[in-house]
């Protein structure tokens, strides 16, 4: 059993696999020796739907795992069966994302039992387990504090080593300037000093945070996140120990960085739409993070005296704090959190212009990365750009009639093709769109994208509609599947509307 983090890189491992191996691979869920087995929905990517199966047909393929003389020899999970599922001949777990405690346990479980002289099972973990595996020992086994030899756990004082050791690595890792800025503000001192470390940590001009090969990595702020992480773990084992209460200002203050680290983190991937990775979840504890306006993450921004912005109405004064090199760095994250949410929200589902505005602001906070632009001339365009994003709602008025919502997307996707629009024009195109969406309202169904019967007859009838108002021949493939794709964006919500309607 292979343990991945999430369910795209189970896909993707499963496709490196049988590239090496083809013979392994079956479309049949009752032959080939690899299987990956995880809950998908119509509204996942391609890549992930691949896997998709019925309860019935998952119950299958854990029936072939628990029987040894099946070619079943590999399934490749990220949350299924790890609990509740028992195969006796099952040895050897690869882990590649952090577990903990009951779960940790019950994973390493799924391997534990004899069978046909099979006396112990093995865990590979490419995930950091040992600190959680020593918790979990603890915790779910008999004597479990009463057992320690030095390797399952340790002691306060050496506990306490580790926090004289990763004190010494944060300072020279973010230096001594924020106890300066703490000392000299008795009310606003220590706000500003967490503000100072952040910046410096999530900024790209900061001097080796910058990886070549990766533009969206902050080298010292992963350094740092695991600097912190082991001084806190250290620090709850260690903190009863009365020489330690000289350095509690410093452990508080790192943690309270880490703290703002993480809340960033959750900010910046709530904004694109991606799921809160578990290690944030429990670092920000009962903070609601399900939404872009959950209170606990946006509080960052009022306690550094920066309120989130307002695309709409981005005034004078917001600009004017903006604009300070202490919150320079802050404001370019608000900004790109809220471009990101409100042009998800503005395009609905409109794939064209999602990924067109994706495209633009990662171009651009990977040329700040590059330090092609200064943190000035970043805010000035993420401005501009915030402009087109709150006009993006009104665009569909300027068709006549105008196009509505489904409509307008259809049309994006038809107007890419720059011969086509010399040739017919935005009205013909305009008019495509419509078609397109009166075509999708009576051919799609609740299912229809997993029936290879429906989406066949799909494709004919748009290839149809183009011929009819004459779209470039050569074109006409290209259109066809990003047309289909669009609708496969569309397809969760229209499925949702018909169940309500019914």
């Amino acid at each position: 059993m292979i343990v991945c983090a999430t369910r795209s890189i189970a896909a993707d491992l499963y496709e490196k696999i049988v590239a090496l191996r083809p013979d392994w691979h079956s479309d049949s869920d009752d032959a080939g020796k690899i299987k990956v087995v995880y809950t998908a929905t119509p509204a996942d990517t391609a890549t992930i739907k691949k896997h998709m199966r019925r309860p019935n047909a998952t119950a299958a393929i854990k029936k072939r795992l628990k029987n040894a003389d099946d070619e079943l020899e590999i399934v490749i999970v990220k949350d299924m069966m790890l609990t509740g599922f028992d195969a006796p001949a099952l040895h050897t777990v690869y882990i590649d994302r952090p577990l903990r405690g009951a779960l940790l346990m019950q994973t390493l479980a799924r391997v534990n039992r004899t069978f046909r002289g099979k006396e112990d099972g093995l865990l590979v973990a490419y995930a950091p387990l040992a600190e959680n595996l020593k918790t979990a020992l603890a915790e779910w086994t008999r004597n479990g504090d009463k057992t320690n030899d030095g390797s399952a756990g340790q002691t306060a004082a050496q506990a306490a080593e580790i926090v004289y050791d990763m004190l010494e690595q944060l300072g020279e890792l973010v230096g001594d300037e924020w106890r300066g800025i703490y000392n000299a503000d008795p009310k606003r001192g220590w706000i500003e000093a967490i503000i100072s470390v952040t910046n410096a940590l999530r900024a790209p001009a900061t001097p080796g945070n910058v990886d070549a090969e990766d533009p969206t990595l902050r080298p010292l702020a992963e350094k740092f996140r695991l600097l912190s992480a082991k001084l806190a773990r250290a620090w709850s084992l260690a903190a009863s120990i009365s020489d330690l209460e000289r350095v509690r200002p410093d452990v508080r203050f790192y943690e309270e960085v880490r703290t703002w680290m993480a809340k960033l983190d959750a900010q910046d991937r709530v904004s694109r739409g991606e799921p809160i990775p578990d290690d944030i979840r429990r670092r920000l504890g009962d903070i609601v993070i399900t939404s872009a306006d959950s209170t606990g993450v946006l509080d960052i921004y009022r306690e550094a005296g920066l309120e989130r912005p307002d695309l709409s109405a981005l005034t004078p004064q917001w600009l004017a704090e903006a604009s300070k090199p202490s919150k320079a760095q802050l404001a370019i994250e608000a900004l790109k959190a809220g471009l990101n949410e409100e042009s998800r929200r503005v395009t609905q589902g409109n794939e064209v212009r999602r990924k067109l505005f994706s495209a633009r602001i990662n171009e651009l906070m990977t040329r700040y990365t590059n330090q092609q632009l200064t943190a000035a001339e970043v805010i000035a365009e993420l401005i501009e750009m915030a402009k087109e994003v709150v006009a993006e709602a009104d665009r569909g008025k300027q068709f006549t009639p105008p196009l509505e919502r489904d409509e307008l997307a259809f049309y994006d996707v038809v107007v890419q093709n720059e011969s086509a629009v010399d040739v017919m024009g935005d009205d013909v195109l305009a008019e495509i769109a419509r078609d397109l969406v009166k075509t999708m309202q009576r051919d799609t169904r609740t299912d229809w994208t997993v029936r290879e019967d429906v989406k066949a007859r799909l494709r004919a009838n748009i290839k149809r509609l183009l011929r009819k108002y004459g779209y470039p021949p050569d074109k006409q493939p290209l259109a066809i599947a990003q047309v289909m794709e669009q609708m496969e964006a569309f397809a969760p919500r229209i499925a949702q509307e018909r169940e309500e309607a019914a």
